[in-house]
């Protein structure tokens, strides 16, 4: 009697086993099966040279957004972008660029990251000069105005302003720049023929 009971605990024990394995095996076949088709598959649309143009009510235009190329995956949760342009406009005229090498449109267009070479510039208006900041990372917030990088960042100013430091936000709306920590600033004085206008 003890030897059946054991020998049935151990017919269990491997059908147990046996079980097991093959849900395992099911398991690492199905996620081989959609990483392949995920690395396999090719975009689920491509545009190239496109512009994408977002209004105010009132028709004025907002923001644009404009890149050589864009790429949407099934899989991802955001769009590639290369060479990607951010123009902001205030008052019908464009107001800032941000443009870099690669970028990405993510949560279906409430964020945009910018990276690898990213320049913003700031156009000169009668009330500042024009100012150009260098980064390897920017975060675009278009909805709410906002743009901001934890990166190492450069600033130059005319004339002859340049600031570091490390992470900036920048509201749009207030025009406000502000350098998170480990600022630096370089002020070079201006040459004598150089005038404020």
């Amino acid at each position: 009697m003890v030897n059946k009971l054991s020998t049935i605990f151990v017919l269990l024990l491997i059908f147990i086993i046996a079980l097991i394995t093959y849900w395992l095996k099911i398991e690492v076949e199905k996620e081989l099966l959609i990483k392949n088709k995920n690395n396999a598959s090719g975009p689920e649309f491509y545009l190239k040279s496109f512009n994408s143009i977002q209004t105010k009510k009132n028709g004025d235009v907002k923001f644009i957004l404009s890149a050589k190329n864009m790429e949407q995956f099934d899989y991802a949760e955001y769009a590639i972008l290369k060479e990607p342009l951010f123009t902001r406009y205030k008052n019908s005229k464009p107001h800032s660029f941000i443009k870099s090498n690669a970028g990405k449109v993510i949560s279906d267009g409430d964020k945009y990251l910018f990276t690898d070479n990213v320049i913003l510039t700031r156009v000169k208006t009668k009330k500042k000069r024009e100012m150009r900041l260098f980064t390897d990372q920017l975060d675009i917030l278009p909805n709410i105005d906002i743009v901001l990088t934890k990166k190492p960042v450069k600033i130059i100013q005319e004339p002859n302003i340049e600031i570091y430091g490390i992470g900036m936000k920048y509201n749009n709306k207030e025009g406000i720049v502000k350098l998170l920590s480990n600022v630096k600033v370089h002020y070079g004085s201006p040459r004598r023929n150089e005038k404020i206008q």
